[in-house]
């Protein structure tokens, strides 16, 4: 006997609706099928499935998605019949051959056209499975685990049958689907810059074309790009009335649908790797972390769960497997992808990214950058803490480090290095407490390094004008064509050595709460908070503050009651941007220690506790 509403299996949901009769094939039936419409053949009764307001709704999108998908049905046919008469008209002049070199056969052209319609299929059908959440790996390679959420309708997702999974990861062919599309390009144009607004990368370091080149050739880092363009389309009011309420309503489908795919697709290009090793193809390998990563964003910007604790430990093992392998560093890994380049990748002593460099480069920083803050509410150090003199630091043969955080998140590497030192002090100062050994001497001087660090960092800032690049790093086109505009680089410096103090003075009060406690009315606690809040007021435009979220949340936790209005009218000045998960987060955060304020105990309430005091760990990325 069938409970908790399920039935015997009697056809899906959606012809139901629709009135049609089904033939009650699973998962995808063909009425379904050769619609293009999605096909609720679950077993359990649907929510809105109940004769009333919520069943007529439902019936209005299908009937809606079905007009759509007639559209789109008539209009590829329209482009086959178009493609094959473009064909026919190559094939008078010149035979259509294979890589091996022989001619392709009209059944052979048959035979591909319907792998790549079947890969189609499983894009738009993937939605209902979900692979295994256990992958065998080698013995000698770094093992990833990684696990699926659950299903749109609240029950753990089916394992997914490897067999309909195309052969590869990659895109290998054009992308037919406009609306995908347009998604993409909202990306391009405004949730990448609203997420990252201090990545800039000049023409000599390659810009961003990779932005657009890698998503199109990795499927799942294609889907969780979508993913997070869905959820700040449908998240960030940019207009108003029916029309872009029923944008909101695709972009919410397209969401879901999008993380499911990219979930699955990391799912599936994490069997590979782990059946072959991470050093396999550590390109490969690197394409699998940046998607990991991408998905990390997402979940840490939605910010209604621990789901980012997953990715987050998925793309620390994978990173440490590739860091780890026989190259030794980042610099030959880099070297490597630029060998496997056909860019001409060094001009007059300055590197050119390419695609594959420039956005391994990226996604590491943002791992380092993720690690390092979710210590400060994890209470641990860390985890990639040892690669930090390396990778932020260390020279090598270059004139550079490997990665400069500034470049990406306008914060320069030292101050990011000790907000890591502190939250390894505070994981080290809460073990010996609880194993009654603590020495205050210690902690005392372990604190005051870290704080010298800081002071240092803070008079190298005032003793400059800038952060110093080679002069031909500071060439830029539209600088270049007008004159008029070269003080902007002075403008940026001065931001990155802004945002860099915001972050070294939220820094220099976490190490005080460390190291004394949770005291807010402490002098120099109470002058890095007012000091920061007028630096908060120095920023070119308030939607910085969303990168600036964990800095934001540190000093607002420790405001005083007059400070408060300041703080709401910081978050209020973010306009529509103020509405996304992250800035939620820090508001939901701010309101529950101020009220709390006189009920904490002030010996043990501390950052970490501050940010899971909303029953869950935020990761303020």
């Amino acid at each position: 006997m069938l409970t908790n509403g399920e039935r015997d299996y009697t056809g899906c949901w959606t012809c139901r609706i629709r009135r049609k009769k089904c033939d009650k094939t699973r998962p995808v039936c063909r009425g379904c099928d050769a619609l293009g419409i999605q096909c609720h053949s679950d077993t359990r009764k649907p929510e809105w499935m109940e004769n009333g307001t919520k069943q007529r709704e439902m019936a209005q999108r299908i009937k809606a998605e079905v007009k759509r998908s007639a559209a789109r049905r008539r209009s590829k046919k329209l482009m086959q019949r178009i493609a094959r008469d473009l064909e026919g008209e190559e094939g008078d002049a010149r035979p259509e051959t294979s890589e091996a070199g022989s001619v392709v056969t009209e059944p052979a052209r048959e035979t591909r056209d319907r792998s790549s319609n079947e890969e189609q299929a499983w894009r738009a059908e993937s939605s209902n499975t979900s692979p295994p959440s256990n992958i065998s790996a080698q013995q000698d390679a770094p093992r990833v685990a990684f696990e699926t959420s659950r299903s749109d309708n609240g029950s753990p997702p089916g394992p997914l049958d490897y067999s309909t999974v195309p052969g590869s990861h990659r895109l290998s062919q054009p992308l037919d689907n406009e609306l995908e599309l347009s998604f993409m390009m909202i990306y391009l144009d405004y949730t990448f810059p609203v997420l990252f607004p201090f990545y800039t990368p000049t023409i000599f370091d390659g810009g961003r074309s990779w932005l657009l080149v890698l998503p199109l050739k990795i499927q799942a880092l294609y889907h969780a790009t979508l993913s997070l363009t869905s959820y700040f389309f449908s998240n960030v009011p940019i207009s108003s009335g029916p029309a872009y309420n029923s944008c909101i309503s695709i972009a919410n489908g397209e969401q879901r649908k999008q993380i499911d795919l990219a979930v699955k697709m990391v799912q599936y290009d994490l069997q590979n790797i782990n059946s072959r090793g991470v050093h396999h193809d550590l390109v490969e390998s690197a394409y699998l972390l940046e998607s990991i990563v991408q998905l990390l964003v997402y979940e840490s910007l939605v910010a209604t769960s621990e789901t980012w604790r997953m990715h987050l430990d998925a793309g620390i093992v994978l990173f440490e497997g590739i860091v780890k392998s026989d190259f030794g560093n980042m610099c030959s890994l880099l070297d490597l992808m630029e060998q496997r380049s056909s860019l001409p990748m060094v001009t007059s002593g300055y590197t050119l990214w390419n695609s594959d460099q420039a956005s391994f480069r990226f996604f590491s920083a943002v791992l380092l950058l993720a690690d390092i803050i979710s210590s400060t509410a994890l209470g641990q150090p860390p985890r990639l803490r040892d690669y930090h003199e390396d990778i932020l630091t260390k020279q090598y043969q270059r004139e550079e480090p490997p990665l400069q955080l500034e470049d990406f998140f306008g914060c320069q590497s030292w101050v990011l290095r000790q907000i890591g030192e502190i939250a390894a002090l505070d994981a080290w100062k809460k073990d010996m407490k609880t194993r009654r050994t603590l020495t205050i001497s210690q902690l005392v001087k372990r604190a005051s390094t870290i704080e010298q660090e800081i002071q240092d960092g803070l008079d190298r800032l005032n003793s400059t004008s800038g952060v110093d690049f080679p002069a031909l790093k500071q060439l830029d086109l539209p600088k270049a064509l007008n004159p008029a505009c070269t003080h902007q680089t002075a403008c940026a410096q001065d931001t990155i050595k802004l945002v860099t103090r915001i972050w070294a003075y939220a820094a220099r009060v976490y190490l005080h709460v460390v190291l004394s406690g949770w005291q807010i009315a402490a002098p120099e606690i109470h002058e890095d908070v007012a000091l920061m809040l007028d630096l908060f007021a120095l920023l070119p435009s308030p939607s910085l503050l969303r990168s600036l979220a964990w800095p934001l949340c540190v000093a607002g936790c420790l405001a005083e009651e007059e400070q408060e209005a300041a703080f709401r009218a910081l978050v209020v000045s973010m306009g529509p941007i103020g509405t996304l998960g992250t800035v939620r987060e820090v508001m939901r955060i701010m309101e529950y220690t101020w009220r709390a304020r006189q009920r904490v105990d002030t010996d043990t309430w501390d950052v970490a506790a501050c940010l899971r005091s909303g029953g869950h760990v935020v990761l303020l990325i």
